[in-house]
């Protein structure tokens, strides 16, 4: 592995990754940087989650911006809104030491008028999602006339996800002559058609890896249960994980928003993202996912495309996913940055063929768990139910005048710590097995 100091990397991108404690490349930017910092067609790299992608075009990308030249020169396109606000500030950062290079980043859910602001006329490096960027061209307010280069980021989610139209649209309509780099973590046939259409300039590719390979850091496993201890078993594996970041996996905004609340109603510091949000809340529950104020992020698969967290240990999918595709961006969450994590699969029996048809697929090794014991689930249903007496408020004075406070408190007032604890699991475990 090289170092960024043995590379043609700008000085100043250098200082950049220096201060970010960044000296190696990975694999793909190892591959990728040289390449394209003088290479003038076409380009596609494969390279699964979590790789360096963003690195690896971006740094060559912004060497070959002309300072003088005050004009929109390079778009990146992505998928979501997380990706693109997390990918305006990586590259407006690595960009801070090189003169003249502007970049922004406009993208849906916040309003047109504040995110205009920073779309200068002297901007050089576009980032953006498709409906917004359609958007501006129609208002007029983006000129891609002068165009030189076009990215296509997270290809395979992007097209997946109902944006080919958007995107053959958009790019129909640049009449310069430019070059796209695509980069993709897999390559299902909406990709390739897409290569085939339009990458036709002297291509050149990179591939990292299999094409249809998981992480090898990440342990894959499963639990097979009826849907009534869905809730339980998931309640005692986050207990299990408590103190690491993990990422539960919805298949609608409804099951994100249910899960939230029944995990809020157990005492557990989550947060949920989905399509519906507003940007600026979203902004802060990932804020706070990162900063360890809260350590369960409830997601769905297109609002947790982006999210971008070195250190999560579990990936659980509560529902199974839809396609391998869809698994292997799940479980891409977990074993970034070189460490290694773990992602759980809950099936029903009929679900079961589903997984291992993915499994075969994907060819990775998948191990069956067994379900917490019945005894387990229940002493931590009690744990639970200490931690909401703990928390619980103090009972309003209208609610019960103090009269009744002394008479209540008579009753106990003669019991120990131990002995007041050891009542209280005695009643929890009564009351719950009836």
């Amino acid at each position: 592995m090289k170092t960024f100091t043995k590379t043609k990397v700008h000085e100043g991108i250098r200082k950049v990754l220096e201060e970010k404690g960044i000296k190696k490349t990975t694999e793909v930017q190892e591959k990728t940087i040289p390449l394209l910092l003088t290479h003038d067609g076409d380009f596609v790299c494969r390279s699964a989650t979590g790789t360096g992608k963003t690195y690896a075009f971006g740094i060559p990308l912004l060497q070959r911006i002309k300072g003088d030249e005050k004009h929109i020169q390079a778009l990146i396109i992505v998928p979501t809104r997380e990706l693109c606000e997390q990918m305006g500030k990586e590259m407006q950062a690595l960009s801070a030491n090189i003169e003249d290079v502007h970049v922004a980043a406009i993208y849906g859910g916040i309003s047109l008028k504040s995110q205009t602001k920073d779309l200068t006329p002297d901007t050089q490096v576009l980032i953006a999602t498709p409906g917004r960027l359609m958007d501006l061209i129609e208002r007029k307010l983006v000129d891609l006339s002068a165009l030189q280069y076009c990215i296509l980021d997270e290809a395979d989610k992007m097209l997946l996800t109902g944006f080919k139209a958007d995107i053959d649209k958009i790019l129909t309509n640049v009449k310069s002559e430019y070059v796209t780099w695509l980069f993709s973590a897999t390559m299902p046939e909406e990709v390739k058609e897409i290569i085939s259409a339009r990458l036709v300039k002297n291509l050149k590719q990179v591939e990292i890896g299999d094409a249809d390979q998981t992480s090898a850091g990440i342990s894959h496993e499963y639990l097979e249960l009826v849907p009534e201890q869905k809730l339980n078993v998931l309640l005692h594996y986050l207990e299990k994980y408590s103190g690491n970041r993990s990422i539960v996996f919805c298949r609608t905004k409804s099951g994100v928003q249910k899960l939230f609340k029944q995990l809020s109603a157990n005492k557990f510091k989550s947060g949920a993202i989905h399509g519906d949000l507003p940007q600026g809340l979203r902004n802060k529950i990932m804020d706070q996912f990162k900063a360890g104020s809260i350590d369960i992020l409830l997601a769905t698969d297109v609002a947790s495309r982006g999210v971008d967290v070195n250190d999560v240990s579990h990936v659980i999918q509560y529902h199974i996913p839809d396609t391998r595709d869809s698994y292997l961006h799940r479980s891409g969450r977990t074993s970034r940055a070189g460490k290694t994590g773990t992602a759980i699969t809950f099936v029903f029996e009929e679900e079961k063929k589903k997984l291992l048809e993915i499994q075969s697929e994907l060819n990775f090794e998948l191990t069956q768990i067994p379900l917490p014991s019945a005894q387990d689930q229940l002493i931590n249903r009690a744990v639970l139910w200490a931690r909401k007496v703990a928390k619980e408020k103090p009972v309003p004075a209208e609610l019960m005048p103090q009269i009744h406070r002394d008479e209540f408190r008579a009753e106990i007032e003669h019991l120990s710590t131990e002995e007041l604890s050891e009542k209280l699991m005695a009643v929890y475990l009564r009351d719950s097995q009836g």
